[in-house]
Parts: C-alpha cells; structure tokens; sequence
C-alpha cells in the first residue's frame, strides 16, 4: 500500500472544486424539476389577503420547456420567455406576449405582472408556487394534464 501525499493547499483547491460541482450539479437538478413540466394556475394571492381565481385554469398554463424556454397561456394571449431555475431563485426574463383585450373577468394583466416579477420558486408534487419580488404577490399552480375534448 503506498500513501499519496497532498499539500493543504492542494487539498483545499481539490475541495473546492468538488463544491463547485456539486453546486452545479445540484443547479441542473432544480433546472430539471421544471424542464418539461406543465402547469395551470389555481389562485394568485395579493395583498389585504385578496385571492384570484380563474374562471378557466386552463387558460392560464406555464410550459417548462428545453433549452429555458416558458411557453405562457395568459387567457386569450400567449406569451414567450426564458427561465433559470437554480433550486429556489426562478428567474424569467424577455418575456414577450400578445396584447389582445380578453373578455370579462380577465386575470390576464394581473397574472403577467406578477409572472414578470416572480424571483422564487417552491416546487412540491402537486403543487408550484411563484412568489415576486414585491414580497406580497404569490401564485399558486397545479400540474397541467392535456385532456382531449372530441
């Protein structure tokens, strides 16, 4: 049996990079736990305890797709933008949507404001939670299964 002998600054390099890719590695987990899923939204919760519920769930999806791309059902709009999910910080950024005039009642301006300032995310089995950054604003979604209508 022979013994390695390794300097401690070498040691600390070889530590830290092994944090480092456990820290990566663990980044890509999260990004994996939304990659690919579909979401619609239950209630958005705003200040003075006010809830918003949709009349239609469906109308209101997020679509976790590859390559960080967020596919957006915003009532009668639809909407683009990329995502980064590191486990807890959600971030979305240019997101771009269409601007048609839904009919009444619309969640559509709510729903979009708070998804442009979402900076959380808490994933559980069934449920998605979007907070902003506001600190009051949250939204609360479940998981979207496509069910054909002939």
């Amino acid at each position: 049996m022979s013994l390695i002998s390794i300097s401690p600054k070498e040691l600390a390099s070889r530590a830290v990079t092994a944090l480092l890719g456990l820290a990566l590695l663990n980044s890509a987990n999260a990004q994996d736990d939304l990659e690919n899923s579909s979401w619609q939204l239950v209630a958005i919760h705003s200040f003075n305890d006010s809830v918003f519920v949709p009349d239609k769930p469906e109308n209101y999806l997020l679509r976790f797709r590859i390559e960080n791309r967020l596919q957006v059902e915003a009532d009668c709009n639809q909407a683009g933008a990329t995502w980064e999910f590191d486990g807890e910080s959600l971030s979305i950024t240019a997101l771009v949507t269409t601007r048609k005039l839904c009919n009444a009642p619309s969640l559509f301006n709510r729903y979009i404001m708070t998804l442009q300032q979402t900076e959380s995310a808490t994933r559980q089995t069934d449920t998605l939670i979007l907070r902003s950054s506001n600190g009051v604003d949250w939204m609360e979604f479940e998981p979207y299964v496509f069910t054909p209508t002939f």
